[in-house]
């Protein structure tokens, strides 16, 4: 229940912790997305999308919150299930099972989003188009042979928390091409030992576990959104924020956008500069995430306690070569040279290697610098952004990759 200093989320972070080490800042991560419901002034739904291997512990958090009233859990999720147009419905009866007035107000839990991020260039497209336009928070209307127009239409704010596999860079190129809505974030890789596997039969069983976590975070939950006034219940006052961290947050936003810029399929090989969306949403997304986790920790301002969970989702939300370059690059002191990369992207070829930076470098906030014969061409941060290399960015990338024992 709600502690004499506000909410406990110290118990909640305790238990996690307990049953399931590394495992707290996902769980944390979680209640934050849920939290952005409570903002008066959101107008776009969060997404955050945890991206990491079978097994990873991602499904395991959505878990915890599961079947409580706040959430919705759907284990077979299409964006078509929106405002749905099914041939063997009749018009009356679809209302029934439409998926967006069903998720308002709520967190939209799915557990399985591998398929939404494969198959053909054109059908990620039109999916992302959907999910594009949901994720404005005002509604969907389509059109079809079968049944016309239908849809809604005003205040459908959600938050949605999605789990999947590892995708293919063609899934970034869709997004861009449409202003990507979502942030992802990597769950760090487990080394499982013979040891581990050993001590298995001597832990509490993993669904006790589960349990354990989910009897303080669901009804943490339930406290959060009464202690606020439940949604659209905080009327947030700006000037008490942290003036660094506000910073932080435009320079965040600022990098993202860049980061996710992607050469035209048409141009690709080119030497023109990336084509990116404006910062000014990603900038709204990161500000709401950041809200949102000072008030699960009882704050009614920002302060720099905020940066490393979005930090965090910053780096992790860059597509693949983007993120491992920029990890790379802060970990080298600035620099990286071709061989480095070699390593850094996991190619065989200083060749492909090269090329990769060439095209990073169109991002504009990396340089490729080749100074002539016998001496070793690297990358490094344009002058914008150098001083990069001696913030505190650097040490949350550096934390990026902990082990969560399952």
């Amino acid at each position: 229940m709600i502690s004499e200093n506000g909410l406990n989320i110290d118990r909640v972070q305790r238990v996690v912790e307990e049953n399931f080490p590394g495992l707290w800042p996902i769980v944390d991560l979680g209640l934050t997305t849920a939290a952005t419901l409570l903002l008066a002034d959101n107008c776009n739904p969060s997404a955050v999308i945890f991206v990491g291997g079978p097994s990873s512990s991602k499904t395991t958090v959505v878990e915890m919150f599961g079947d409580h009233e706040r959430c919705y859990l759907s284990d077979n999720f299409t964006p078509a299930s929106f405002v749905t147009h099914a041939a063997n419905v009749s018009r009356d009866r679809l209302a029934e099972i439409d998926l967006l007035p069903r998720i308002r107000h709520t967190l939209l839990l799915t557990p399985e989003l591998a398929p939404l991020f494969r198959g053909k260039q054109d059908d990620l497209v039109q999916r992302f188009a959907i999910l594009t336009r949901v994720l404005d928070g005002q509604g969907l209307q389509t059109d079809s042979g079968t049944h016309g127009r239908r849809g809604y239409r005003g205040d459908y704010l959600f938050a949605w928390l999605g789990c999947t596999t590892p995708f293919s860079p063609s899934v970034w190129q869709a997004m861009a091409q449409l202003g990507s809505r979502l942030f992802f974030y990597r769950v760090p890789e487990q080394q499982v030992t013979v040891d581990d596997l050993l001590r298995v039969h001597e832990q509490v069983p993993y669904r006790e576990r589960v349990e354990f976590c989910r009897e303080v975070v669901q009804p943490f939950l339930t406290d959060l959104f009464t202690f606020y006034g439940d949604v659209r219940g905080v009327q947030w006052d700006s000037s008490n924020d942290d003036r660094n961290m506000k910073l932080w947050l435009a320079y965040l936003a600022k990098l993202l956008v860049a980061t996710r810029g992607v050469t035209p399929l048409q141009d690709f090989g080119s030497t023109s500069q990336m084509q990116g969306e404006r910062p000014w949403r990603a900038h709204a997304g990161l500000f709401n995430l950041a809200r949102a986790h000072a008030l699960v920790h009882g704050r009614r301002q920002l302060t720099m306690d905020d940066f490393p969970p979005v930090a965090d989702l910053t780096v992790s939300s860059m597509p693949d070569r983007s993120r491992q370059v920029f990890k790379a690059m802060l970990q080298n002191g600035g620099t990286l040279t071709v061989h480095d990369a070699q390593t850094a992207l996991n190619v065989d070829s200083p060749q492909t290697a090269r090329a990769m930076l060439q095209e990073i470098s169109k991002q504009g906030v990396f340089l490729f610098v080749e100074d002539g014969v016998g001496k070793t061409a690297h990358l490094r941060f344009c002058t914008e952004w150098e001083w990069l290399v001696q913030s505190s960015l650097k040490h949350v990338v550096e934390g990026i990759g902990s082990p969560i024992k399952i």
